[in-house]
């Protein structure tokens, strides 16, 4: 796998996204031959050869057994508990409370360890009573190889599922106080997770600017979609580039146009506008920061920045997502600060 460092001047020859792809058997293979910079979660570039594939040099990944669930609390919110999948003494030696809500958190490539998603979970924490589980597939995530993460995310999703099958199985949790939330890849494993539970519904899925990069419109199947649950939200920071463009969701927000997002400066191949959506949807947590959004009449007024007005206002984000309903491919469009907390109230 090639891998070479991203300087100021060759930011400027990033390509489009690569949404030309074939599927076979949950493996993606690239029909374009152009480098692409694709961000990790820690905020580093990378300019990478999608087409430079050597698995032989690739470590293997189990996703079962190299997954780790953190779950925090109110009760442990800055120390986990780790909890394994099918061991009902993890769970109930555990501050689990299946009276509460349950919230899920997925990094995307590169990400993982003890500080992921810490952010939205200590928002989640102080807004509510509830169970926050951080899911951890970086020993699957930390390839330099973006073509290897990208196709395990099936994998990942199908054990976030059996997961929360499993809670649910064991608590009798109800579906419908479970929300799933991810980042890039992560906001994909989100979509697949709500394909592959068995037990119930997902409540809500949101999708934090979805990644772009070998993903297509034609196959729904492989990325977040609107059936994922009775309410699926996706926020577009850098759509067209790093993250996904058309809307895929129930409610489909464009802070900004949903790209080159105020307060990133000289974006880098779009870097600091994929990963500050992150930070949108933390500050959105707060009650107190409202970030409220105008329907628009369709995707071309979002395409041309000339959203008209057509339809009730609404708010982004927040806790619980869900704030009225929206058809499948519903857009909306809304303006930011460029400072936290970065919401500028209802509209």
């Amino acid at each position: 796998m090639k891998l070479i460092a991203v300087i100021l001047f060759v930011a400027a020859a990033t390509a489009n996204p690569i949404y030309e792809t074939e599927v076979a058997e949950n493996v993606i293979v690239s029909n374009n031959e152009d480098w692409q910079l694709v961000p990790d979660t820690n905020g580093h570039l990378h300019l990478v050869d999608i087409n430079a594939v050597d698995s032989d040099m690739e470590p293997q990944f189990n996703a079962r057994n190299d997954m780790t669930f953190r779950l925090f609390t109110r009760l442990n919110p800055t120390i986990s508990r780790t909890v394994r999948i099918a061991n009902n003494a993890d769970l109930s030696g555990s501050n689990f409370n299946g009276a509460n809500p349950s919230r899920y958190h997925i990094h995307g490539w590169q990400g993982g360890g003890v500080f992921t998603g810490s952010g939205i979970r200590r928002a989640w924490l102080d807004r509510i009573s509830c169970n926050v589980f951080t899911v951890d597939w970086g020993a699957g995530a930390s390839t330099i190889n973006y073509l290897t993460a990208r196709n395990r995310v099936p994998a990942v999703a199908t054990v976030v599922a059996e997961f929360i099958d499993w809670v649910n199985a064991q608590t009798n949790t109800p579906f419908s106080a479970v929300s799933v939330i991810g980042h890039s890849l992560g906001g994909h494993i989100a979509g697949l997770t709500g394909k592959r539970v068995r037990r119930g519904r997902l409540q809500s899925v949101v999708a934090m600017d979805p990644a772009g990069p070998l993903f297509s419109i034609r196959n729904p199947t492989e990325r977040v979609h609107h059936t994922d649950a009775n309410y699926v939200e996706v926020i577009y920071t850098d759509q067209g580039n790093l993250g996904f463009d058309e809307p895929l969701g129930h409610a489909n927000f464009y802070p900004n146009w949903g790209s080159r997002q105020p307060g990133c400066g000289l974006d880098i191949g779009g870097l600091c506008s994929h990963n500050i959506v992150e930070d949108f949807f933390e500050a959105s947590i707060n009650p107190s920061n409202v970030f409220g959004a105008r329907q628009c009449r369709s995707f071309s007024g979002i395409r041309l920045r000339t959203c008209i007005t057509s339809g009730p206002s609404r708010r982004m984000g927040g806790e619980p997502v869900m704030d009225g309903t929206s058809a499948p491919d519903t857009v909306f469009f809304l303006e930011t600060n460029a400072r936290s907390p970065f919401a500028q109230g209802p509209i």
